[in-house]
């Protein structure tokens, strides 16, 4: 059922350029068709029909293209939050890259490899500097707390305390937003993260009992955390998990090995885009916004992976079954 969507006119500006970045998406005939080209050639003439257009060239170092691709969602994610009457929508994209500055700051590092956002650099440096008043409320709200000195905390434990201060902070703004498709959208990219961790951790061996001391509290979540985390096998997980989320795990027991993870998390992320789609019959508002976003976010992930593959010779069927589908 397509969640209710009311239109705002204060967003039709945004909204009405949208309308037009829309019709210069590419569908998912674009990427099988370079993938089944014999010779890929110069990678920069195949994207000048993309938004990639002003950022590529022949001269272009291609070891560098996905921090490229990078650079050109964050530019659209910027030029469309100077648009917009509420930074909300956009800020959800600008969340990931924020983590992982903050996780060198919490590391001792002076400088930030990634774009930023939400936490501005001079924060992050007093991060560095030990100044804990600085640290974002969703960390400060670990269960285990935020304890020890900037680059003397567990780096294993680090990363488990900002998965969790992560998706509290995601959860936070879609309780701020009040969109009933940004929340559904939220909570299922929220639940499915879950998934991943706890099953990359149980792969690597990792006891699961110290993610119930770090990556909580997760609001509702907390007791699939609890659930999950106190079992020794993912394939009892998918009635924990339920709904939709649910199924695609038991679907991803299909394959085997190594793939089982990658397959759950191409399906989610065709998943999260069908729940992304329903927002482009709305006239004016932030759901089309952050809808637009999350679409565009898909589409550069598979030019990152159809021109990457291509340029280090993987193997044209393995990259035609991980293309995303689009949002067009």
């Amino acid at each position: 059922m397509v969640p209710k969507m009311t239109n705002h006119p204060r967003w039709g500006f945004a909204c009405g350029r949208i309308s037009v970045l829309e019709g210069k998406m590419l569908p998912r005939e674009f990427f099988l068709n370079l993938i089944g080209q014999e010779q890929l050639g110069d990678p920069a003439q195949h994207l000048q029909d993309t938004f990639l257009k002003d950022y590529v060239s022949a001269q272009t170092p291609w070891a560098d293209f996905s921090n490229i691709c990078d650079g050109c969602f964050y530019d659209m994610v910027l030029s469309l939050k100077g648009d917009c009457p509420s930074n909300l929508p956009v800020d959800f994209f600008l969340l990931q890259g924020d983590y992982l500055n903050l996780k060198e700051a919490l590391k001792g590092a002076s400088g930030f490899p990634f774009n930023f956002g939400l936490f501005p650099q001079e924060k992050l440096a007093a991060i560095a500097h030990g100044e804990a008043a600085d640290l974002p409320p969703s960390y400060r709200e670990s269960e285990a707390g935020p304890s020890g000195e900037a680059g003397e905390i567990d780096p294993g434990i680090l990363d488990i305390i900002l998965d969790g201060a992560y998706l509290r902070n995601l959860l936070s703004l879609a309780d701020e937003l009040n969109s009933e498709l940004v929340t559904a959208y939220i909570r299922e990219r929220v639940l499915s993260h879950i998934v991943t961790i706890l099953w990359r951790a149980l792969r690597q061996g990792q006891p699961l009992r110290r993610y119930q001391q770090y990556l909580l509290p997760l609001g509702d979540f907390t007791p699939v955390v609890l659930e999950l985390s106190g079992t020794t096998t993912s394939d009892t997980w998918p009635p924990t998990v339920g709904g939709v989320v649910g199924d695609l795990l038991s679907e991803s027991f299909e394959v085997f090995g190594d793939e089982q993870i990658s397959l759950f998390e191409l399906k989610v992320a065709n998943y999260l885009t069908a729940i992304a789609r329903d927002a482009k019959m709305q006239t004016a508002g932030p759901e089309r916004v952050f809808s637009f976003l999350a679409g565009f976010q898909a589409e550069i992930q598979n030019i990152k992976l159809v021109i990457n593959g291509r340029l280090n010779h993987v193997d044209q069927a393995l990259l035609r079954q991980r293309v995303r589908e689009c949002y067009v």
